[in-house]
């Protein structure tokens, strides 16, 4: 799932985030030892340092909000972790402000509720880092897979379910393309057998199928490991025991056109 928000397909959010983070433990640093040492430079420091670890961390935002929706799968796992980690992080930023508003100005001294302020903003940091950490490792949100003999990922917007989502020639065995249509996300792939339709979501976590390596005719999720046959939608092997919605497709002049009706083989993995 390449990030949208990249320079050289390199994901701007991980660039800026280390921004607030160094900057506003840096301010709680400087804010204590001047608070134990009464230095009044010290003071002006962490004042400094927190204004613009507020800035940074606005700044950190912008392409992590773009990510959010529009890269990480709806109804997955990994959007409600973005929602938790979005969310802590729009704590910590006002913790920080306050702090910097109870401070007054560079020229003033932190109190205790300034400093207990700052720390708790810190451990809003630090659980909002594991979230995106889980995303980045784990959910794999922003990486760019590059499968031998596929290429990189197609991606596709189409009105409606009469209007074509690719040429045949455009898909190689074992490449898939993600296709946005009607409102769902539909993984188009091709095997030895043939071109299949399959739904994008899947059944265990919502892991994007699109994004998952194509082998023989079988996809595998890329967040847990998943398999499904995109022939017919059934589990190959967990942890999903569900199985997937597969679409019928119809190839008129070379063009690859999706029904419009899912089939739904029986639900649980024998």
């Amino acid at each position: 799932m390449r990030s949208r928000a990249h320079i050289s397909s390199h994901p701007i959010h991980p660039m800026l985030v280390s921004l607030p983070i160094g900057l506003w433990i840096g301010a709680f640093v400087f804010s204590l030892i001047g608070y134990l040492t009464d230095r009044s430079l010290l003071n002006a420091a962490g004042f400094y340092t927190l204004i613009a670890g507020c800035v940074g961390a606005a700044l950190a935002a912008v392409p992590g909000v773009i990510d959010l929706f529009t890269v990480v799968p709806d109804r997955s796992s990994a959007r409600s972790r973005g929602y938790i980690h979005g969310s802590v992080n729009i704590v910590a930023l006002f913790l920080f402000l306050y702090a910097a508003a109870r401070q007054g100005s560079p020229f003033d001294a932190p109190d205790q509720t300034v400093l207990i302020v700052e720390f708790l903003g810190i451990c809003c940091i630090g659980y909002s880092g594991w979230l995106g950490g889980t995303l980045a490792y784990r959910n794999q949100i922003g990486v760019e897979h590059l499968y031998a003999n596929a290429g990189k990922l197609k991606e596709r917007t189409v009105d409606g379910f009469e209007r074509p989502v690719c040429n045949q020639s455009e898909l190689a065995d074992g490449q898939a393309m993600l296709v946005h249509i009607g409102g769902e996300r539909i993984a188009v792939a091709r095997c030895s057998e043939g071109i299949f339709a399959f739904s994008d979501r899947c059944t265990h976590k919502g892991g994007p199928l699109s994004d998952g390596a194509i082998v023989g005719c079988a996809v595998q999720c890329p967040w847990h490991g998943s398999q499904f046959d995109i022939r017919n939608g059934r589990v190959i092997a967990g942890p999903a025991e569900d199985h997937l919605k597969t679409y019928a497709i119809e190839i008129t002049a070379g063009e690859v056109y999706i029904r419009r009706q899912p089939s739904i083989p029986d639900r649980k993995a024998a």
